[in-house]
């Protein structure tokens, strides 16, 4: 019989799908999922309390001859970590040597010409340390990194931490639309072209959507 899973903070449906044994778009696609599909639009990003159907495992048969011997290979999808590294004045901080660690392991590269970081991590993975080295100054810098806790873009909350990360708002990332988040909401709005009403509208969560997509 199909099962539900509630949402906890720091969960996605990478991480829910591969506790249950099943690859993420099986969960993604099932019609039952579809509210949360539609609202959600990223299966790495969904809010505490969100509820996911779990399908009944299928038994799958295969069938080979006796007397020999037959390996049979599982297949792992592994989740992506995707992040982009610009300055203050928005321009990408391209080649970048970075460091990042996750369980233990170390992926090792350089930003790309947008600024991207990107690398393959474990499904279940919940914390990680990136750091970033300047060739031309030798600087280094290091950043704690929480994975499945960005809430959805049409949440406050939401919004408030996506912009945190771009340094366009320094309060805390609490869900209130405060003076100070309006502001920022503003001149974020601005800086996409979009009339700055300092409201949390469709457009706004279509544009911070499409920043942090990768």
């Amino acid at each position: 019989m199909p099962t539900t899973h509630q949402v906890q903070q720091g969960e996605c449906l990478v991480s829910i799908a591969e506790s249950y044994g099943f690859f993420w778009e099986t969960l993604w696609n099932l019609p039952e999922n579809k509210a949360i599909r539609d609202t959600r639009r990223d299966p790495t990003v969904l809010r505490p309390g969100d509820v996911v159907t779990i399908p009944e495992k299928t038994v799958k048969e295969y069938v080979r001859p006796t007397g020999a011997r037959h390996t049979f290979r599982v297949k792992n999808i592994p989740a992506k970590f995707n992040v982009r590294l610009q300055d203050e004045g928005g321009e990408a901080r391209a080649g970048l040597a970075f460091v990042l660690t996750v369980d233990g392991v170390e992926t090792r590269g350089s930003t790309d010409g947008e600024g991207w970081v990107r690398a393959s991590i474990p499904p279940t993975a919940r914390h990680g340390t990136l750091t970033v080295t300047d060739a031309a100054t030798g600087e280094e810098e290091s950043y704690e990194v929480e994975l499945g806790h960005l809430d959805p873009a049409d949440t406050v909350e939401g919004a408030q931490t996506r912009m945190k990360q771009m340094g366009l708002y320094f309060g805390v990332a609490n869900g209130e639309m405060t003076r100070a988040f309006v502001y920022a909401l503003k001149d974020f709005q601005t800086s996409r072209g979009l009339q700055p009403t300092g409201e949390l509208d469709a457009s706004t969560q279509a544009a911070l959507r499409e920043t942090f997509a990768g």
